[in-house]
């Protein structure tokens, strides 16, 4: 996927100091690895130990790297990392994750490699904003999405665990999508599930998943502000702040 221009939701931005997600999402603990923010395979803290080190801001994350997610782990709120693209535990090749980058909401349910995760291992993945790309004839002009007040955004998500031969655990990640409002539709018919903050305990909560309630609740949720960037997003090897501003050249 590097270098290139992702799918749905295939690229988003988090520069969030990580102890105010922490407090925003009223986490206990987080997986901790040499000061750096790491996936369960390592050892748990209380959150108080996390710095504001843990996670490096990052405006082009893009599949296959290691994202924070929120989660209920031991009754505990929990902020740990995940590769981002599911690879579900039967899986006979982790690469299989590349592809799995995104979940239709409709369908999650039903699909073999989500029905299980969304009923019993949901998460939530902190954003800062999203990118979609528009078709404009033989272009495609990339868009960034975020809330109207800059807040951080929680996007829907499921997780799982692959252990590999050798018995090392990988831990991985997908985002949830649905619908595009109708006022950002004609940018890209598709979005990720948004989990409004009066949901989120909802949404982690263990048992059947709740995708009516959260889903009502996104689809009024109308503070989304959006605008058209440069093309420098499409590599992931950029990853500068200049991502998210607005492309003077469509602003004429």
């Amino acid at each position: 996927m590097a270098g290139t221009i992702a799918s749905m939701c295939g690229r988003y931005a988090l520069k969030e100091d990580p102890k105010v997600i922490a407090q925003d999402y009223n986490v206990a603990q987080a997986a901790v690895s040499e000061g750096k923010l790491a996936s369960l395979a390592s050892s748990v803290v209380p959150v108080t130990q996390m710095t504001s080190e843990a996670i490096v801001p990052s405006f082009n994350i893009a599949p296959t790297h290691l994202v924070p997610a929120v989660l209920m782990y031991d009754d505990l709120v929990t902020l740990a990392g995940f590769s981002w693209g599911l690879v579900p535990s039967w899986s006979k090749d982790p690469a299989i994750g590349s592809r799995m980058i995104n979940a239709r909401v409709e369908t999650a349910a039903e699909k073999p490699s989500f029905r299980s995760a969304i009923q019993k291992r949901r998460c939530i993945v902190p954003a800062n904003g999203w990118y979609e790309w528009e078709k404009a004839g033989a272009k495609k002009i990339p868009h960034y999405f975020s809330a109207a007040d800059d807040s951080i955004v929680g996007m829907a998500g499921m997780f799982e665990s692959w252990t590999a031969p050798d018995g090392v655990v990988l831990w991985s990640v997908t985002i949830l999508t649905t619908q595009a409002q109708p006022h950002i539709e004609h940018i890209h018919d598709r979005m990720p599930v948004l989990v409004m903050p009066q949901l989120r305990e909802t949404w982690l909560a263990p048992g059947s998943a709740p995708l009516d309630e959260v889903l009502a609740a996104a689809a009024s949720y109308d503070r989304i502000q959006e605008w058209a960037v440069g093309s420098a997003v499409g590599n992931v090897r950029n990853n500068n702040s200049g991502l998210i501003e607005p492309d003077e050249s469509t602003l004429f």
